[in-house]
């Protein structure tokens, strides 16, 4: 399933807080797969997002996403380290997509230790 604004809805509530980017890929690198969805919802993590972060279609910043204008919850089922760019992902079965791990907490101490 592609992400799309019109496809996103869920709770948003709360103060506000910064979220940050995701480090851009350097110039020439190969190109990005955008079209990711992780099947089945076992090992489910409670996840909070920053007011901005950015739900995407694939665990790369160049992809198509969705921001937050809220900080919120969601679910999370594993997470993605990306080699070439040295980041890591978190997708969300709630929203379909991915979110830059520097834009989640983990308040509960679930945070996901199976990758997708």
């Amino acid at each position: 399933m592609m992400l799309t604004a019109s496809a996103v809805a869920g709770p948003t509530a709360g103060m506000a807080t910064a979220a940050s980017a995701a480090p851009a890929a350097a110039s020439g690198t190969a190109a990005v797969n955008c079209n990711w969805d992780i099947p089945g919802r076992e090992g489910i993590s409670h996840m909070h997002y920053k007011a901005g972060a950015t739900f995407r279609g694939g665990p790369y910043s160049e992809c198509d996403g969705y921001k937050q204008p809220n900080q919120g919850w969601a679910h999370a089922t594993c997470y993605y380290y990306n080699p070439d760019r040295g980041t890591k992902w978190f997708w969300s079965p709630d929203w379909t997509s991915w979110v830059f791990s520097g834009n989640v907490s983990f308040p509960y101490g679930d945070e996901p230790t199976r990758r997708c």
